[in-house]
């Protein structure tokens, strides 16, 4: 068989120009945006990724563009979910944003990339490929779901998340940077008077460790004791073999 001659690799062939003009962004909508609100301090929406159809379902209201107004359903982590998103008694429609919760540095050790959540089968099979999502985890960058995500304080140290209910009123205003539950301060402070959230118990005593010393995503989860060995390197003699 005759061999073909390789064909050169020019990188314009399979990449687009990195260089681009501020007035021709290949994404008008691209990165972050940070949000604060009753359900946490500050988390981040990964705007990139909101899809013209998810932007004209949610938030191209006449008189409320960029805000809207939806109801949560709460799963108590990623097992919950896949075994209730399906349920029919649910009844999940695309006005429901679904929210996880115990997915944040201490109540799943490293954080879990589980806040991309798909809506349920029946939603997917008439071409609703996303619902609003909301969580105290994290979602990989390559993920196309416009998830609010990295909520802290999260709920397994009694952030927000941790008094929301299914069936309240979520209004997400991306203008204002505001995420809000619609549930009036008395109900919020009956709700807090609750049992704490649970901690699953540590696996392995670096999870204990863990848990004990680590901070919120909002501060980056790292090792809060460890700090103050930033820069250690300067001081290591340079001939320490």
């Amino acid at each position: 068989m005759q061999r073909q001659p390789v064909r050169p690799f020019r990188s314009r062939d399979w990449f687009a120009d990195p260089a681009r003009a501020y007035d021709t962004p290949l994404n008008e909508q691209a990165g972050f945006l940070v949000l604060t609100g009753k359900l946490f301090d500050v988390a981040i929406v990964k705007t990139s990724v909101i899809s013209p159809a998810f932007r004209a379902r949610y938030l191209e209201r006449a008189g409320a563009e960029d805000v809207f107004e939806t109801s949560a359903i709460v799963f108590e982590g990623a097992d919950d979910y896949r075994h209730r998103i399906n349920d029919p008694a649910l009844d999940i429609d695309e006005d429901w944003l679904l929210v996880i919760r115990g997915a944040g540095p201490i109540g799943w050790p490293g954080s879990a990339e589980v806040v991309n959540m798909q809506p349920p089968d029946h939603l997917i099979q008439r071409g609703i490929m996303t619902l609003p999502t909301l969580g105290d985890g994290r979602q990989s960058g390559t993920s196309d779901s416009p998830s609010i995500l990295n909520a802290s304080p999260q709920n397994a140290v009694g952030g927000g998340l941790s008094w929301l209910r299914t069936g309240d009123i979520i209004r997400i205003d991306l203008k204002a940077g505001r995420c809000d539950a619609l549930v009036d301060a008395d109900e919020i402070a009956r709700r807090r008077g609750e049992s704490a959230p649970p901690i699953p118990p540590s696996n392995t005593p670096w999870e204990e460790l863990y848990r004990e010393k680590t901070g919120q995503l909002a501060d980056g989860a790292v090792l809060d004791f460890a700090v103050k060995y930033r820069g250690i390197a300067a001081l290591t003699p340079r001939h320490n073999h």
